[in-house]
């Protein structure tokens, strides 16, 4: 397949043709990076249906020129009369009907907004990492479990595949969401597909829109490390225009009838807009794939002058607690970026699913554990403040898995004063939660519990989840850095690096877990006096 011509003029067609009607498109950005507004005019034909769609990622004002008509916002219903002037927020349900028997006639202005809040994850490091290092492939930089997991759930809410790709155009994780259509014809066409096949071209290097199947088109997403290509994000595909009566014939001729034809065109439509705001959500995971890259490098480095130092100077206790105290906080960034992106991922859904007042009491709850997390001179606090932060935290989980979650906490009041590490816990009820009750079908019941044992603090974190193997749970005791259930071995092990830093050898770690029954974590603090 031959892109040489470029994809301006895709991603810029002056008027959309769908079955409801057309917009002509009277002013949108020249670079799909520039992020400005697009107006466009909207005829609108007689007793014509917008299905149902959401705003992933853009608002929208709709002014009424002439005829009328309704249109339901989150299940809220409102007339359409010339001279109004209509809202749809992002992350809202939004249909469009034409009652009458004229042509309904707006003007519509898109706000493509990115979910990504890049002054939250700043990183004074950035520029220095970004452009210093080179690397070759996305895999040095980051989890693919991980990124795989983030893919599907975006893949589920946009209703279209993706796929991440190397530089040389392979495939760095299974694609989600893959089109009926587009399974069948790609089996028989894999050298054409874009998706599947080692597609290589200079218009990836940035954000644009590629030709897909016939009529159908791909947006495309590039990631990028300092000055570095290193891979694209690969979105679709979506129809910009009703397919044409040509290639529909065709379709219906050739490639297997009516059956076949059906299933093209079940191919998503949408708007100019729309498009847009998914070339913005695209760009919060390339700025989560870079951020995570650079904590991984700042750990790397600082391993790395850790060794060096040891060899070169002979002061060795005093360099040996800096350096411990900086590798601490290097883990400490490296856990916020993976918790942050979730529950702003969490919010977009309840926003989507329940509407804006469970989207408003998750924002709450989300404020109250950045105000805390980002407490930077304030490491260690008592037990009922970590506690505090986790009823926080517990919260938006239980709103992001429906409530299917039941929290127990038995906590002696008298333990309540003593300091612990901040998020001790709040690690491992994540864990709990994540890895053991969310994959189960049954209800979760999650315990934690805190007594005073002689000179020390006992806490314990149990869960009636899917549990653990053996084998894995023996390699996370032995603080094997490599172990991961979906990513739950890092989470554990920073931890435990924590905890060795704080009390050296006299604290202790134990889990307990048994295969559909659960897990036990225990830790046993020293209580300073």
């Amino acid at each position: 397949m031959n892109y040489t011509n470029g994809s301006y003029n895709i991603l810029h067609p002056v008027k959309q043709v769908f079955d409801w009607g057309t917009i002509r498109w009277l002013d949108e950005p020249e670079d799909s990076n520039d992020g400005k507004l697009l107006v466009g005019h909207v005829t609108f034909l007689p007793q014509k249906l917008q299905d149902e769609h959401l705003h992933t990622g853009d608002e929208q004002i709709l002014y009424i020129i002439s005829g009328q008509g309704e249109h339901r916002i989150d299940n809220k219903v409102y007339p359409i009369i010339p001279g109004m002037v209509y809202h749809i927020p992002a992350y809202a349900r939004h249909e469009i009907r034409n009652t009458g028997d004229q042509v309904l006639e707006m003007i519509i202005v898109y706000n493509p907004s990115s979910v990504y809040n890049k002054d939250v994850l700043a990183n004074p490091l950035s520029d220095k990492f970004t452009s210093g290092r080179a690397v070759e492939n996305l895999k040095e930089i980051v989890d693919i479990s991980v990124l795989q997991e983030i893919q599907d759930r975006l893949s589920e809410v946009l209703n279209l595949a993706i796929v991440i790709k190397d530089k040389d155009g392979k495939a760095l994780t299974q694609i989600s969401n893959f089109p009926e259509y587009c399974s069948k014809r790609c089996n028989k066409h894999m050298k054409e597909c874009i998706f599947k096949s080692p597609f290589v071209s200079s218009e990836l290097h940035e954000s644009t829109v590629v030709p897909c199947c016939y009529d159908a088109v791909s947006i495309s997403n590039a990631i990028t490390f300092g000055n570095h290509y290193i891979g694209n994000i690969l979105c679709g595909p979506v129809f910009l225009n009703e397919p044409s009566k040509e290639i529909t014939d065709n379709i219906g001729e050739e490639e297997g009838g009516p059956e076949t034809l059906e299933t093209y065109l079940k191919i998503r439509k949408i708007t100019k807009g729309r498009l847009y705001a998914i070339i913005e959500l695209l760009k919060t995971i390339n700025n989560y794939i870079v951020q995570t890259g650079i904590d991984h490098l700042t750990h790397e480095s600082l391993h790395q002058k850790t060794l060096q130092v040891l060899k070169e100077v002979k002061a060795r206790n005093q360099l040996e607690k800096a350096l411990s105290e900086a590798k601490m906080k290097a883990i400490e960034t490296q856990m916020s970026p993976h918790f942050l992106f979730n529950t702003l991922s969490v919010i977009g859904e309840m926003a989507y699913m329940n509407g804006a007042k469970d989207a408003a009491e998750i924002t709450f709850s989300l404020s109250n554990l950045l105000r805390k997390s980002l407490r930077k001179s304030q490491e260690l606090v008592t037990l009922q403040e970590e506690l505090e932060y986790i009823r926080d935290y517990v919260y938006i989980q239980q709103k992001r898995f429906k409530n299917i979650i039941k929290v127990d906490i038995q906590v002696e009041e008298k333990v309540l004063r003593i300091k612990i590490p901040f998020m001790t816990l709040q690690i491992l009820v994540e864990n709990a939660i994540i890895h053991g009750l969310h994959p189960s079908a049954k209800e979760g019941v999650l315990q934690i519990k805190a007594k005073l044992a002689e000179d020390s603090i006992s806490l314990k974190v149990i869960d009636n989840g899917i549990g653990i193997q053996e084998d894995i749970v023996k390699r996370i005791l032995q603080g094997n850095n490599k172990t991961s259930v979906k990513g739950s071995g890092l989470g554990l092990n920073n931890l435990r690096k924590r905890l060795d830093y704080y009390y050296g050898n006299t604290y202790s770690f134990n889990m307990i877990s048994n295969l559909g029954k659960g897990t036990e974590i225990t830790i046993v603090l020293p209580i300073e006096r």
